[in-house]
Protein backbone atom coordinates (compact mmCIF):
# COMPACT_ATOMS: atom_id res chain seq x y z
CA UNK A 1 0.00 0.00 0.00
CA UNK A 2 2.50 2.34 0.63
CA UNK A 3 4.49 1.91 -2.25
CA UNK A 4 1.14 2.44 -4.60
CA UNK A 5 1.19 5.75 -2.79
CA UNK A 6 4.42 6.64 -2.73
CA UNK A 7 4.15 5.90 -6.81
CA UNK A 8 1.04 7.94 -6.85
CA UNK A 9 2.08 10.64 -5.18
CA UNK A 10 5.26 11.01 -7.49
CA UNK A 11 2.89 10.79 -10.14
CA UNK A 12 1.22 13.73 -8.87
CA UNK A 13 3.94 16.20 -8.23
CA UNK A 14 5.50 15.67 -11.67
CA UNK A 15 5.88 18.81 -13.68
CA UNK A 16 4.87 16.71 -17.05
CA UNK A 17 1.49 15.87 -15.08
CA UNK A 18 0.63 19.54 -13.68
CA UNK A 19 1.49 21.00 -17.38
CA UNK A 20 -0.96 17.79 -19.27
CA UNK A 21 -3.29 18.08 -16.87
CA UNK A 22 -4.07 22.27 -17.01
CA UNK A 23 -4.25 21.66 -20.79
CA UNK A 24 -6.59 18.67 -20.21
CA UNK A 25 -8.68 21.46 -18.12
CA UNK A 26 -8.74 23.85 -20.91
CA UNK A 27 -10.02 21.64 -23.17
CA UNK A 28 -12.47 20.31 -21.31
CA UNK A 29 -13.75 23.07 -18.74
CA UNK A 30 -15.08 25.70 -21.27
CA UNK A 31 -16.22 28.46 -18.57
CA UNK A 32 -12.32 29.05 -16.90
CA UNK A 33 -10.65 27.93 -20.90
CA UNK A 34 -8.45 30.87 -20.90
CA UNK A 35 -7.25 30.61 -17.35
CA UNK A 36 -6.59 26.82 -17.51
CA UNK A 37 -4.23 27.64 -21.03
CA UNK A 38 -2.76 30.78 -19.42
CA UNK A 39 -1.93 28.11 -16.41
CA UNK A 40 -0.62 25.49 -18.72
CA UNK A 41 1.59 27.85 -20.99
CA UNK A 42 2.94 29.62 -17.75
CA UNK A 43 3.96 25.95 -16.14
CA UNK A 44 5.03 25.37 -19.34
CA UNK A 45 7.90 28.01 -19.54
CA UNK A 46 8.58 27.67 -15.77
CA UNK A 47 9.40 23.88 -15.90
CA UNK A 48 11.52 24.38 -19.88
CA UNK A 49 13.33 27.31 -18.16
CA UNK A 50 17.19 25.94 -18.33
CA UNK A 51 18.25 28.66 -15.91
CA UNK A 52 15.68 28.08 -13.25
CA UNK A 53 16.66 24.07 -13.86
CA UNK A 54 19.84 24.70 -13.82
CA UNK A 55 20.25 26.88 -10.03
CA UNK A 56 17.44 23.99 -8.67
CA UNK A 57 19.66 21.02 -9.04
CA UNK A 58 22.61 22.82 -8.05
CA UNK A 59 21.36 23.70 -4.89
CA UNK A 60 20.02 20.21 -4.11
CA UNK A 61 23.35 17.84 -5.59
CA UNK A 62 25.81 18.16 -3.44
CA UNK A 63 29.27 19.91 -4.29
CA UNK A 64 32.07 18.10 -6.26
CA UNK A 65 35.30 17.39 -4.56
CA UNK A 66 38.69 17.81 -5.64
CA UNK A 67 40.56 14.86 -5.84
CA UNK A 68 43.49 16.77 -4.62
CA UNK A 69 41.86 17.17 -1.38
CA UNK A 70 41.12 12.89 -1.14
CA UNK A 71 43.31 10.45 0.72
CA UNK A 72 43.76 6.80 -0.19
CA UNK A 73 40.87 4.91 1.01
CA UNK A 74 40.90 0.91 1.19
CA UNK A 75 37.52 0.29 -1.23
CA UNK A 76 35.92 3.09 -3.34
CA UNK A 77 32.14 2.09 -3.34
CA UNK A 78 30.06 2.34 -6.35
CA UNK A 79 25.94 2.38 -6.40
CA UNK A 80 24.05 0.53 -9.75
CA UNK A 81 21.70 2.42 -11.31
CA UNK A 82 24.05 3.19 -14.72
CA UNK A 83 22.75 0.29 -16.77
CA UNK A 84 20.27 -0.19 -19.43
CA UNK A 85 18.99 -3.50 -19.58
CA UNK A 86 18.08 -3.75 -23.97
CA UNK A 87 19.52 -5.78 -26.82
CA UNK A 88 21.65 -6.68 -28.11
CA UNK A 89 23.32 -8.46 -25.01
CA UNK A 90 26.61 -8.69 -26.58
CA UNK A 91 27.98 -5.26 -24.54
CA UNK A 92 27.30 -3.54 -21.31
CA UNK A 93 24.57 -0.60 -22.17
CA UNK A 94 25.16 2.10 -19.57
CA UNK A 95 23.19 5.52 -19.30
CA UNK A 96 24.52 8.65 -18.25
CA UNK A 97 24.96 8.02 -14.78
CA UNK A 98 28.45 5.87 -16.61
CA UNK A 99 29.87 8.33 -14.79
CA UNK A 100 30.00 6.63 -11.52
CA UNK A 101 31.67 3.54 -12.93
CA UNK A 102 34.39 6.08 -14.97
CA UNK A 103 35.27 7.98 -12.26
CA UNK A 104 36.03 5.06 -9.96
CA UNK A 105 38.24 3.80 -12.34
CA UNK A 106 39.99 7.20 -12.55
CA UNK A 107 40.67 7.19 -8.54
CA UNK A 108 41.69 3.47 -8.76
CA UNK A 109 44.91 4.73 -11.24
CA UNK A 110 45.54 7.33 -9.40
CA UNK A 111 46.09 5.32 -6.20
CA UNK A 112 43.26 7.16 -4.29
CA UNK A 113 41.44 4.15 -4.20
CA UNK A 114 42.56 0.34 -3.58
CA UNK A 115 39.82 -2.07 -4.66
CA UNK A 116 36.48 -1.18 -5.82
CA UNK A 117 33.04 -2.80 -4.63
CA UNK A 118 30.17 -2.70 -7.16
CA UNK A 119 26.58 -2.70 -5.33
CA UNK A 120 23.61 -3.52 -7.62
CA UNK A 121 21.42 -6.18 -7.73
CA UNK A 122 18.57 -7.38 -10.52
CA UNK A 123 16.13 -4.70 -10.67
CA UNK A 124 13.32 -6.69 -12.61
CA UNK A 125 10.43 -7.92 -11.01
CA UNK A 126 8.87 -10.24 -13.62
CA UNK A 127 11.86 -11.61 -15.10
CA UNK A 128 15.27 -13.09 -14.48
CA UNK A 129 18.35 -10.70 -15.46
CA UNK A 130 22.27 -10.39 -14.80
CA UNK A 131 22.61 -8.45 -11.39
CA UNK A 132 24.09 -5.29 -12.26
CA UNK A 133 27.13 -5.51 -10.34
CA UNK A 134 28.33 -8.28 -12.73
CA UNK A 135 27.82 -6.24 -15.64
CA UNK A 136 29.66 -3.07 -14.43
CA UNK A 137 32.54 -6.14 -13.65
CA UNK A 138 33.12 -6.91 -16.85
CA UNK A 139 33.28 -2.92 -17.40
CA UNK A 140 36.09 -3.01 -14.77
CA UNK A 141 37.87 -6.12 -16.06
CA UNK A 142 38.16 -4.17 -19.80
CA UNK A 143 39.67 -1.24 -18.12
CA UNK A 144 42.43 -3.75 -16.95
CA UNK A 145 41.15 -3.63 -13.14
CA UNK A 146 42.12 -6.70 -11.74
CA UNK A 147 39.83 -9.34 -10.64
CA UNK A 148 41.31 -9.13 -6.82
CA UNK A 149 40.69 -6.08 -6.29
CA UNK A 150 36.99 -5.72 -7.96
CA UNK A 151 34.14 -6.69 -4.62
CA UNK A 152 30.65 -7.20 -5.67
CA UNK A 153 27.34 -6.78 -3.87
CA UNK A 154 24.62 -8.15 -6.14
CA UNK A 155 21.64 -8.57 -4.39
CA UNK A 156 20.61 -4.84 -3.71
CA UNK A 157 17.55 -3.33 -5.51
CA UNK A 158 17.72 -0.15 -4.00
CA UNK A 159 19.65 2.40 -2.07
CA UNK A 160 18.89 1.40 1.31
CA UNK A 161 19.87 -2.33 0.18
CA UNK A 162 22.79 -0.59 -1.40
CA UNK A 163 23.93 0.62 1.95
CA UNK A 164 23.09 -2.50 4.21
CA UNK A 165 24.50 -5.31 2.05
CA UNK A 166 28.01 -3.03 1.16
CA UNK A 167 28.68 -2.08 4.98
CA UNK A 168 27.97 -5.81 5.96
CA UNK A 169 30.14 -7.11 2.98
CA UNK A 170 32.58 -4.71 3.85
CA UNK A 171 32.32 -5.24 7.95
CA UNK A 172 32.94 -8.62 7.48
CA UNK A 173 35.66 -8.89 4.65
CA UNK A 174 37.45 -5.14 5.48
CA UNK A 175 36.73 -4.09 9.06
CA UNK A 176 38.00 -0.56 10.55
CA UNK A 177 39.28 0.45 6.83
CA UNK A 178 38.84 3.72 4.44
CA UNK A 179 35.66 3.99 2.22
CA UNK A 180 34.99 6.52 -0.13
CA UNK A 181 31.12 6.78 -1.61
CA UNK A 182 30.90 7.38 -5.60
CA UNK A 183 27.80 8.58 -6.87
CA UNK A 184 25.49 11.09 -8.80
CA UNK A 185 25.57 14.14 -6.80
CA UNK A 186 21.66 14.54 -6.88
CA UNK A 187 21.52 10.82 -5.02
CA UNK A 188 24.45 11.47 -2.84
CA UNK A 189 22.29 13.04 -0.05
CA UNK A 190 19.96 9.83 -0.01
CA UNK A 191 22.85 7.35 -0.27
CA UNK A 192 24.93 9.12 2.22
CA UNK A 193 22.20 9.01 4.60
CA UNK A 194 21.68 5.22 4.18
CA UNK A 195 25.05 4.67 4.59
CA UNK A 196 24.96 7.23 7.91
CA UNK A 197 22.17 4.79 9.13
CA UNK A 198 24.40 1.98 8.65
CA UNK A 199 27.12 3.63 11.07
CA UNK A 200 29.64 2.61 8.11
CA UNK A 201 31.96 5.66 8.07
CA UNK A 202 32.08 7.56 4.94
CA UNK A 203 33.75 10.09 2.79
CA UNK A 204 31.80 10.85 -0.50
CA UNK A 205 32.92 11.89 -3.72
CA UNK A 206 29.51 13.36 -6.31
CA UNK A 207 29.97 13.15 -9.44
CA UNK A 208 27.67 12.94 -12.73
CA UNK A 209 27.22 16.55 -11.69
CA UNK A 210 24.17 18.15 -14.25
CA UNK A 211 24.67 21.42 -13.12
CA UNK A 212 26.81 23.59 -14.99
CA UNK A 213 28.29 27.14 -14.30
CA UNK A 214 25.28 28.69 -16.43
CA UNK A 215 24.99 32.42 -16.92
CA UNK A 216 21.78 34.11 -17.51
CA UNK A 217 22.21 34.99 -21.07
CA UNK A 218 18.93 35.77 -23.52
CA UNK A 219 19.40 31.96 -25.19
CA UNK A 220 19.22 30.51 -21.48
CA UNK A 221 16.21 32.25 -20.30
CA UNK A 222 14.07 32.48 -23.28
CA UNK A 223 14.59 29.09 -25.01
CA UNK A 224 12.65 26.20 -23.55
CA UNK A 225 15.29 23.56 -22.75
CA UNK A 226 13.86 19.49 -22.50
CA UNK A 227 16.68 18.92 -20.35
CA UNK A 228 15.18 21.48 -17.77
CA UNK A 229 12.22 18.50 -17.35
CA UNK A 230 14.14 16.03 -16.09
CA UNK A 231 16.40 18.27 -13.71
CA UNK A 232 12.82 19.38 -12.22
CA UNK A 233 12.14 15.06 -11.69
CA UNK A 234 15.28 14.14 -10.51
CA UNK A 235 14.78 16.74 -7.21
CA UNK A 236 11.20 15.54 -6.87
CA UNK A 237 12.40 12.08 -7.01
CA UNK A 238 15.05 12.33 -4.77
CA UNK A 239 13.40 14.35 -2.45
CA UNK A 240 10.57 11.86 -2.52
CA UNK A 241 12.27 9.19 -2.16
CA UNK A 242 14.15 10.87 0.92
CA UNK A 243 10.68 11.38 2.43
CA UNK A 244 9.89 7.65 2.00
CA UNK A 245 13.09 6.65 3.38
CA UNK A 246 12.35 8.87 6.38
CA UNK A 247 8.76 6.90 7.33
CA UNK A 248 10.45 3.79 6.36
CA UNK A 249 13.16 4.28 9.07
CA UNK A 250 15.99 3.47 6.66
CA UNK A 251 17.39 7.06 6.94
Amino acid sequence: MFFILSKTLYFLLMPVTWIVLAFLCCALIQKYRKQFFLLGFALLLLFTNAFISNRLISWWEVAPVRISSLTSYEVGIVLGGLTSDKEPYDRVHVTGAADRILQAVHLYRLGKIRKILVSGGSGKLLKDSIPEAVLLKQILEQCKVPEQDILLESDSRNTHENAVNSTSLLEKNFPEKSYLLITSAYHMRRATACFQKTGLPIDVFPVDQKSSDMLPTPDVLLIPNTEALSHWESVIREMMGMAAYQIAGYI
